[in-house]
């Protein structure tokens, strides 16, 4: 038995009686102290168990949903470790609905989970999610530019939304807003009716269909096809909404200012915003020049100029001593 399959055992014992002991495990079980340890310790990396003194165990096991909830509310805590964290808390996420949600009995009535696998099926289950939705849609994107040949489709889904008088909040990377068809299509959508605002970052691709439904990325199947997790449940899609408003709270309205990119010149009293802020916050974690330019929706190359940029008007030597320069400015203490 491996340590995830030891978890859920342990987990259904938590569920089914609030009084377990230890010893239930490693005396009537055969679990070596190692076992039952690393059983616990994933528990609690999940925060599916929390430490409770008055118990008999030391521990209480929450619902998942809770649970899904205290991760997320942890990382808005923590917004200045933000993208390095967000990738943690979606794994947790994944695991704790693929591995615990059956585990809890009494949600799977109300929960629905369908992974949709094929451009085709990905696309028939957005298309079938367009003709259902009543009251709003909520999206997220941070890939690159869409195709010039791939937007008019997506349009037309909108415009017949918005003209039963459906709601549509979107929020796209500004470095794709700024290319020009991608600009066009924008502002066309904008005419239409949807809010449409722009952000130098996004923690991943998401769709939410009134309060019932969501669509999130999954993990691409093993011949290579895209894949996505479509979520049925009001306790869940609410989370994911929570997320995206939290993003939307910080994202930049619409504007025809271009790229966005910020000037470095001329201001004695500058400190960074916008891109060059996220910059100095992946520098901070140690990103790879491929990895910084994928969060920005950029080039290498791109990203290459906006740490040298940085470095420059740091007076640093190297990006280590630019980051040191930042933290003691206190640019970074959000």
């Amino acid at each position: 038995m491996d340590t995830r399959a030891r978890a859920q055992e342990l987990y259904r014992i938590a569920l089914d009686d609030a009084a377990w002991r230890p010893e239930l495990l490693t005396d009537e079980r055969g679990w070596s102290g190692t076992d039952f340890a690393a059983a616990l310790q994933l528990l609690s990396r999940l925060d599916l168990f929390v430490p409770a003194p008055e118990t008999r165990s030391g521990w209480t096991a929450l619902a998942p949903d809770t649970a899904l909830r205290n991760l997320l509310l942890e990382e808005e805590r923590h917004t200045g470790s933000l993208l390095a964290a967000v990738q943690q808390t979606r794994s947790a996420l994944a695991q704790v609905v693929a591995d615990f949600q059956p585990v809890h009995a009494r949600e799977l009535s109300s929960v629905h989970m369908e992974v949709v696998t094929g451009t085709a099926n990905v696309s028939a289950a957005l298309e079938d999610a367009s003709h259902r939705v009543e009251d709003e849609v909520l999206s997220l994107h941070p890939g690159r530019a869409l195709q010039a040949g791939m937007i008019e489709a997506g349009l037309e889904r909108d415009r017949l939304a918005l003209g039963r008088g459906v709601r549509i909040r979107t929020i796209h990377l500004g470095s794709a807003a700024a290319v020009p068809h991608m600009t066009a299509y924008l502002r066309r959508l904008t005419a239409a009716g949807a809010q449409v605002r722009t952000a130098h970052t996004l923690p991943l691709r998401l769709i939410v269909v009134d309060r019932s439904l969501a669509v999130v990325p999954a993990p691409v199947s093993a011949d290579g096809d895209i894949a996505a997790i479509v979520l049925r449940s009001e306790t869940l899609v609410e989370v994911l909404r929570g997320i995206f408003e939290h993003c939307w709270a910080g994202a930049n309205v619409l504007t025809d200012t271009g790229s966005g990119s910020e000037a470095l010149a001329g201001d004695a009293e500058w400190q960074p915003t916008g891109r060059h802020r996220e910059l100095l916050r992946m520098l901070s974690g140690g990103l790879t020049d491929e990895a910084m330019a994928r969060k920005l929706g950029v080039s290498e190359r791109t990203v290459r100029r906006l740490v040298s940029e940085l470095t420059e008007r740091l007076g640093a030597a190297s990006r280590f001593q630019a980051g040191v320069c930042a933290v003691r400015l206190g640019w970074l203490d959000d």
